[in-house]
């Protein structure tokens, strides 16, 4: 009896998994993904259906009028901007780098193939830019965390690698199996026959996030002239208020058909038709759950990010707030797996230009008035040496010292990469004699 109820409580838990893995997938995805998948699955499914006849609940076009002039409005138009690979790593380089750094990283995205891996050694760089191979391969670690993920990774496995510790966080089972299995992946009951000492959920659990990432960082970039990314989210600056839209164009309405209960309870069905029925309704749970909570958590965040940052939005990347996932996720109450999922591979069009979600976030240092960005770090050092009294220029000792009497807690080892990453010359260099 006991065994019975064992196996009832499995099969219940592996019906859910099926529901739940739907929606942690659809959260992973951008929209025109998002839009593929969903049409596959109503073509699929029996259990969907597509609601016709309905009212978009975001109705954008049409509360263009109350905010442009008449001959104003085609500007909307030109919103569905068709960046490039390179216009969307560039921009985020001039974001996340700054001085000697910003010369490697458009180094490196220089040397990607179109695949989006690095064609050349980090040894190669470092010679041709003069700088010591770990400082250019600090720079590539940094690079592979852009939008795609896992650009400039060397290999496959580096990609794919990155892109897990991105998406579901750091996990050695899951770089062993990309490091050593990665063939198996497509044959599970192979890894189960390895990896016995773990639980077979878990093991399975891995190799369905591995199977979600994407083989090449530049895959959605192969077919470049032809293929488009739309923005996930619209920001529009009102002056005292951000109006912000979820794209959900040409995704279809979905709904459960009426006859599902039908098909489930009828005695009739042979049990291997009556599992096919039973995993075709979970995953139509799922992604009309799916596709709910992607809007509802992609609103909750991006409205937090741009009210959070609106000196960014307006002004420029040198107002950049510190900003981290962990800071985000508890403000909107979410796990903070789930923000990585959300902001990942996502964009948003501001009045400025296209960006990647990931670009709101931001390192920080800590001061006496509370947590200060890195960026602003770096202006105020860049500031203090630009006024300095050229015969006797300030030391990076001397302005570790004197951020700290702006409360500023900084070591003299991190004003000497910052001042490194601006490009400046050390004290002795700076040296103006008489």
């Amino acid at each position: 009896m006991l065994k019975h109820r064992l196996e009832l409580k499995l099969q219940n838990k592996l019906v859910l998994t099926v529901s739940l893995k739907q929606q942690l997938a659809l959260l992973l995805l951008p929209k025109l993904e998002l839009q593929e998948t969903v049409k596959t699955e109503l073509e699929e499914n029996p259990f969907l259906e597509e609601v016709v006849n309905l009212q978009p609940e975001f109705e954008p076009v049409k509360d263009y009028s109350k905010y442009y002039d008449e001959e104003e409005a085609p500007v909307t138009s030109r919103l569905a901007y068709k960046p490039s690979l390179m216009d969307l790593l560039e921009f985020q380089i001039d974001i996340e780098f700054e001085g000697k750094e910003k010369d490697v990283a458009y180094e490196i995205i220089g040397d990607i193939d179109e695949k989006g891996f690095l064609t050349v050694s980090v040894e190669e760089i470092a010679w041709k830019l003069r700088v010591p191979a770990g400082y250019v391969e600090k720079v590539r670690q940094k690079v592979m965390r852009l939008e795609p993920t896992g650009i400039g990774a060397k290999d496959i496995k580096e990609s794919l690698i990155v892109q897990y510790q991105e998406l579901f966080g750091e996990d050695s089972l899951a770089e062993k199996i990309i490091s050593e299995n990665l063939k198996l992946v497509s044959k599970p009951e192979k890894l189960f026959e390895l990896y016995t000492d773990l639980p077979e959920e878990k093991v399975q659990e891995v190799i369905c996030n591995i199977k979600s990432l994407k083989p090449y960082p530049a895959v959605n970039y192969l077919d470049e002239p032809v293929r488009y990314i739309e923005p996930d989210v619209y920001v529009y600056d009102r002056g005292d208020r951000f109006e912000i839209v979820i794209n959900e164009t040409d995704i279809p309405r979905l709904k459960l058909t009426t006859a599902y209960r039908k098909l489930i309870n009828d005695k009739t069905l042979p049990e291997e038709t009556r599992k096919f029925l039973e995993d075709k309704l979970q995953r139509a749970i799922g992604i009309i759950k799916g596709i709910e909570q992607r809007r509802e958590n992609l609103y909750k965040i991006t409205e937090f990010l741009v009210n959070y940052q609106s000196e960014f939005v307006r002004k420029g990347k040198e107002y950049l707030k510190p900003l981290i996932l962990k800071d985000v996720a508890e403000v909107v109450g979410l796990h903070e797996s789930t923000v990585s999922r959300i902001v990942s591979s996502k964009y948003v069009q501001l009045p400025t230009g296209l960006i990647p979600l990931k670009s709101f976030f931001s390192t920080k240092l800590t001061s006496s008035s509370g947590d200060i960005s890195t960026e602003r770090v770096k202006y105020m050092i860049a500031e203090l040496i630009e006024k300095e009294d050229k015969r006797k220029p300030l030391s990076d000792q001397k302005i570790a010292d004197i951020l700290r009497s702006k409360g500023i807690n900084v070591a003299r080892r991190t004003v000497t990469k910052y001042r490194e990453q601006l490009n400046i010359p050390d004290s002795r260099n700076r040296r103006i004699k008489k």
